[in-house]
């Protein structure tokens, strides 16, 4: 069956045009000017560095196939083979997120009420699109291919892409996206190998955390305007999508047809090694609990629902 190479959405944006360009200095304002003197530039990473691919992308102790009797069958270039695979197949979900950041943050600048709101999150196009760029150009040239997305990353990208309001959006991208991102590139920039993945992934989390900063600078004066059932109905909307995400094994599912493994199997022992290493797991809950709960999305239900969540 061949995979789609694109899909398409409509949407109806409500936008505002603000006419006060008075300049009010806010922390927003401070966060636009050091997105302006914080640029990089995808070209000049070394790429000279990249890997040989007869060596593993991630360190030993990082690699979650580790202690699989299958995988540890394999002869040494056929499982580094493998852990190249499982780095594509990872590094390709974190692409397709860059670009959904992409997308929503270019709507954001029509639909945001502020104009310092509008300049910040025109900083972010930018910045989202040197994302796209440098993790893309890394698949093609460390792996050669890009993976499509899996489900539950495509489905939270065509949510916040075809949403109507505004502040969906930014929760949708700012918080929940950026926060898991934040995450995930740490702990990838622990385990790497690869030193231009490493150069890159230390600029990529300075913007990750500014657009964290921004998105909760200006979702607290917001959501502190909503009544309680309105907050909820936001706040569900973050779960509910971090549940898909949680519960989404296609990446591993994929990995087990493509060297046909038994996929419970390689569950159950995906399972068990996130009981002997917690800490990633904890690392992305910690991160998304405190920006659910400096922006006030943090009530009781969704605690709870959080709770259950962080279990292996």
């Amino acid at each position: 069956m061949n995979t789609p190479t694109a899909s398409g959405f409509i949407t109806q944006l409500h936008g505002h045009i603000n006419w006060d360009y008075a300049a009010t200095r806010t922390r927003v304002h401070s966060l636009y000017e050091l997105a302006k003197n914080r640029v990089w530039k995808t070209s000049e990473a070394p790429w000279e560095t990249l890997t040989d691919r007869r060596l593993p992308p991630s360190r030993h102790q990082f690699e979650p196939l580790a202690g699989f009797a299958p995988f540890d069958a394999l002869p040494r270039d056929k499982k580094n083979a493998c852990s190249w695979h499982r780095h594509a197949l990872e590094i390709s979900d974190i692409l397709h997120g860059e670009q959904g950041a992409l997308l929503v943050s270019s709507q954001l600048v029509s639909s945001m009420p502020t104009v310092e709101g509008k300049l910040f999150a025109s900083s972010q196009v930018s910045d989202e699109a040197r994302h796209v760029e440098f993790f893309s150009r890394y698949l093609l040239e460390s792996t050669g291919e890009v993976h499509p997305p899996s489900e539950a990353v495509a489905n939270l990208i065509e949510t916040m892409a075809n949403d109507s309001r505004w502040d969906y959006k930014f929760i949708a991208c700012q918080i929940l996206l950026e926060s898991l991102a934040l995450a995930r590139l740490q702990e990838i920039r622990r385990a790497t190998l690869v030193p231009v993945l490493a150069y890159a992934i230390d600029f990529i989390n300075a913007d990750e955390a500014r657009h964290v900063k921004f998105g909760t600078e200006i979702l607290s004066q917001h959501l502190a305007t909503l009544n309680a059932d309105e907050l909820q109905a936001r706040s569900d909307f973050v779960v509910d999508h971090l549940l898909g995400l949680s519960n989404a094994m296609n990446i591993y599912t994929r990995l087990a047809q493509a060297f046909d493994w038994d996929d419970r199997e390689l569950r159950c022992h995906l399972r068990q090694n996130r009981i002997r290493h917690p800490q990633p797991r904890y690392d992305l809950f910690r991160q998304l609990t405190l920006n659910m709960k400096t922006v006030g999305l943090l009530t009781q239900k969704t605690e709870q629902r959080l709770s259950s969540l962080r279990e292996p």
